[in-house]
């Protein structure tokens, strides 16, 4: 015999060792995406911010209002009626966020600045000492 011997069959074990650096990497990739990444929710409608003259800031909120241009308020993705955002700052205020919550206001640049302005109001009237006016660069 001239060395006409089969070839040793590999072990099953022997080819899926092969995957096993691979789902190693994908397993980071998942966690570290965890870890460094933030998802924020959509906006519930179309909100084209005003454009900013100065410098940006960075800042995170605990509460995002967003106001439309056709006058629609939505609190934390959900849509409420004018009248009901009394009720769910006053609703944030039971669960101790007064003072500590960082409020953004999301406001169309072509929504009318009155209600925009009475918005203000109704969250000063609620305590809330600072609100960040989310706009865009130009």
């Amino acid at each position: 015999m001239i060395g006409l011997q089969t070839p040793p069959r590999r072990r099953s074990a022997d080819r899926e060792a092969g995957l096993l650096p691979l789902i190693n990497v994908v397993f980071l990739l998942l966690a570290f995406y965890l870890i460094a990444g933030h998802l924020s929710p959509s906006a519930p409608f179309a909100v084209t911010p005003p454009e900013q003259d100065g410098a940006a800031l960075e800042t995170s909120a605990d509460t995002v209002i967003h106001i439309a241009r056709d006058g629609s308020v939505a609190i934390d993705g959900e849509r409420v009626d004018a009248d009901a955002l009394s009720r769910s700052i006053a609703a944030m205020d039971r669960q101790g966020a007064r003072g500590v919550a960082t409020i953004r206001l999301v406001a169309d640049a072509r929504a009318d600045a009155a209600q925009v302005v009475a918005i203000l109001g109704r969250l000063r009237d609620e305590g809330v000492e600072t609100v960040d006016l989310v706009t865009r660069a130009p």
